[in-house]
């Protein structure tokens, strides 16, 4: 079983190679992030549909002046690009060197964040009802696994704030089983969390304290494109890819039921 030390032990050593970039590889504003998401050599390019839509999600509701939280923020990508649009954010993850690379970021953005680096299942240094939005990418199906995580989340939350998710989405039997058998093949280290993959069974446990619970899901045929990572570069790649997306459009327009088997998903939710 995953412990949060180890957690912390894997994911600091993650994040730490982010420390010894130039202030200008740091840097991160609107312009960065959506130059990132049309960059074939850029990570956050096989992702672009679930980044775009995150990306609208929170802009569904004025960002300045808000008291945002970016919920295991990682890299901090989306919490210091909410800052450049003028929220108050603060940045949450288990790994302190996450945090130090987050601060670093607004650093060399020219922005200001408060960074807290601590266990999901007990942010007794939040206040209680003290944020207007939290988002989290790829951050809630690590910290489902932790007793009191939702509580706690739900806890910081104003009555009425919205909570942001961006996922993988866990409907389709089918790709559940190749996620998992290609997390064997590679060897993926147990940390990233992959064990809990969310879907309709998993948001259950928000019931409770969140209502207008809505998925928003995309890429069926085109979760396709995880065989072609590492060469988006090639135009033969990007071809496949646009037409694998356009499949599923036609699919998905003409069999709704369906969007319960794509492979991404932003959730979002209003607390009760």
């Amino acid at each position: 079983m995953v412990t949060s030390d180890r957690e912390r032990e894997f994911y600091d050593g993650q994040y730490a190679q982010f420390l010894a970039l130039p202030d200008h590889a740091l840097r991160i504003d609107r312009k960065v992030l959506e130059g990132n998401l049309e960059n074939p050599s850029h990570p956050f390019y096989e992702r672009r549909w679930l980044y775009r839509t995150s990306m609208r999600a929170l802009e569904a509701e004025p960002l300045t002046g808000k008291k945002v939280l970016d919920y295991g923020c990682g890299p901090a990508d989306f919490g210091i690009w909410m800052a450049t649009e003028g929220a108050r954010v603060t940045l949450l993850d288990l790994s302190p060197a996450a945090i130090e690379v987050g601060l670093k970021r607004a650093q060399a953005s020219c922005v200001s964040v408060r960074g807290v680096a601590a266990d999901a299942s007990c942010l007794s240094m939040l206040d209680a009802a003290e944020f207007d939005l939290v988002f989290a990418c790829a951050a809630l199906h690590h910290t489902l696994k932790y007793p009191g995580a939702v509580e706690e989340l739900a806890r910081i939350l104003k009555p009425g704030a919205r909570l942001v998710l961006c996922e993988t989405w866990g409907g389709n039997p089918l790709l559940n089983t190749a996620r998992k058998l290609h997390a064997a093949i590679v060897g993926e280290a147990a940390e990233q969390g992959e064990d809990i993959i969310l879907s309709q069974a998993e948001l259950r446990v928000l019931g409770p304290y969140f209502s207008e619970v809505l998925v928003e899901t995309g890429n069926l045929l085109a979760m396709g494109k995880r065989l072609l990572r590492g060469r988006f570069e090639k135009r033969w790649a990007r071809a496949v890819v646009r037409t694998l997306e356009r499949m599923d459009g036609a699919l998905l327009t003409l069999a709704p039921p369906l969007r319960n088997w794509c492979g991404e998903a932003v959730i979002t939710a209003r607390r009760k």
